[in-house]
């Protein structure tokens, strides 16, 4: 269901010694990527098990498809397991956003760094931290719109216990569920690629410091 994301900040701690301006400036920027990157540690762990529960609930559909309306009793038994599993999804999508809440509140502290560099370098810094902003932005819209498909796969799933639900009903929302999960996918895009950008970002400014010593 999900692309894979791209990993976080591939930080690496820098070998800091000396006192001058710029290694200051170099050691406080680490200090507070670090604890960003930290703070995402509960994101990253729950990727791999909603990747894990996505598989196990797209392995538990096919099986439901292959049951008929006479297997009433396991029909139901497979829908409860759906329900379960994409319950599970959404509680671990929750520690996820509080994961990546918790780190965006350190963005904050790039405005302190910003201020201790030079003219050109605190341009650099406050540009990473737009950058970041925007990123735990895109991360947001991921959720919401996450959720919105979880929603519909839920109402999707409720329909295959009724008995009166038409073949033609089934069709329109599994449109509708495949429509969300490409909004899904586009979201997840935009988040890797802002990523991308901020890990580039960050690659310069450590450059630009590292220069100016």
């Amino acid at each position: 269901m999900k692309k894979k994301v791209v990993t976080l900040f591939a930080i690496g701690m820098l070998a800091l010694s000396g006192c001058s301006i710029g290694q200051s400036t170099e050691k406080q920027l680490s200090e507070t990527l670090t604890k960003m990157n930290e703070s995402e540690t509960e994101y990253r762990d729950t990727q791999s098990k909603l990747t894990e529960l996505e598989k196990t609930e797209q392995k538990t559909f096919n099986e439901t498809m292959e049951l008929t309306k006479e297997d009433v009793e396991k029909l139901r038994s497979k829908i409860a397991e759906l329900e379960s599993l994409l319950d599970d999804r959404l509680a671990h999508l929750e520690k996820e956003e509080s994961a990546m809440n918790e780190a965006e509140a350190f963005v904050k502290e790039l405005d302190a760094v910003a201020e201790k560099a030079s003219d050109s370098e605190s341009g650099q810094i406050l540009k990473l931290k737009e950058v970041a902003l925007k990123r735990y932005d895109l991360h947001s819209s991921f959720v919401d719109e996450y959720r919105k498909l979880a929603s519909i796969q839920k109402e999707f799933y409720g329909m295959l216990s009724s008995e009166d639900v038409e073949l033609e009903d089934l069709k329109k929302k599994v449109e509708e569920v495949n429509g969300q999960n490409a909004i899904v996918q586009s979201a997840i895009s935009d988040f890797n690629e802002a990523t991308k950008e901020v890990n580039s970002i960050k690659e310069d400014v450590f450059s630009s410091l590292k220069q100016g010593e």
